[in-house]
């Protein structure tokens, strides 16, 4: 009995696998910026040159210190109100401590590197803070 309530949780489970696939349900990427990532942990030659071909640099981040595509965004600076104002996120750069939910005025990302820590603004407020490594 045990055996078959395990394998029908397991297949109850797997269609929800595929609900969460990297990429999907983000916002489409706007003209003219497209992510350059790389197969592996070392860009290839035609990684690389892709890669500066964008106007991008490359640079190793994260734990695993794996090479990665940093590209600048057109927007980088803008003043913002929430994500949909910039071609990447909407962030609050201030060293001061600002309570979540407070109204302020963000500023878009420079680049498109995923690694570190940033507070994020959404519909003119802090929203929280998020860290990647």
């Amino acid at each position: 009995m045990k055996a078959a309530l395990f394998w029908m949780a397991v297949l109850l489970a797997l269609p929800a696998c595929s609900l969460f696939r990297p990429g999907e349900g983000e916002a489409p990427a706007p003209a003219g910026y497209a992510k350059i990532e790389f197969a592996a942990s070392k860009a290839t030659p035609e990684e690389r040159a892709a890669c500066q071909a964008a106007g991008a640099t490359i640079q190793p981040g994260g734990k695993l210190q794996w090479e990665n595509c940093v590209q600048p965004f057109a927007d980088a600076g803008k003043a913002c109100s929430g994500d949909a104002d910039c071609t990447g996120e909407c962030r609050y750069e201030s060293e001061v401590e600002l309570i979540p939910g407070a109204a302020m005025v963000g500023t878009c990302q420079v680049n498109d590197a995923r690694f570190g820590c940033r507070t994020l603004v959404e519909n003119g407020k802090i929203a929280h803070t998020l860290c990647v490594d």
